[in-house]
């Protein structure tokens, strides 16, 4: 399971995940729903998503960050994903999810990457 904290850093949300070893099973009702109400009404649409602390993901929460980015890019909003380590980025590339998920490596990248104009 993983747990999460929220910060804002100018502006940017910024998501920070940790693994956790709770086995809440309502989680994804509450956590979850009040996660995707959060990145829907805050006021900016950047979004900045922090997985350093994350060694694995299982396939519902990879699930999860395609459907939070979803919900991102409906509001055209922008997500950067940093911090992610060797393993989880090998399960983003053999799921192609490179192709949709904007991965840099730091949380100082992921700024500059939000802080440019779309599409530059």
């Amino acid at each position: 399971m993983l747990k999460f904290t929220t910060r804002n850093v100018s502006g940017v949300l910024v998501l920070s995940f940790e693994a956790t070893d709770d086995l809440v099973t309502d989680w994804q009702v509450t956590q979850r729903d009040w996660l995707y109400k959060l990145v829907e009404s805050h006021p900016d649409s950047r979004f900045a998503i922090d997985l350093s602390g994350v060694n694995y993901l299982a396939s519902s929460e990879i699930g999860f960050l395609v459907s939070l980015k979803r919900r991102i890019d409906r509001r055209q909003g922008r997500v950067v994903i940093f911090g992610v380590g060797p393993y989880i980025l090998e399960i983003f590339q053999t799921m192609n999810l490179v192709k949709v998920l904007d991965i840099v490596e730091d949380f100082g990248a992921a700024l500059v990457k939000l802080a440019t104009p779309a599409g530059a």
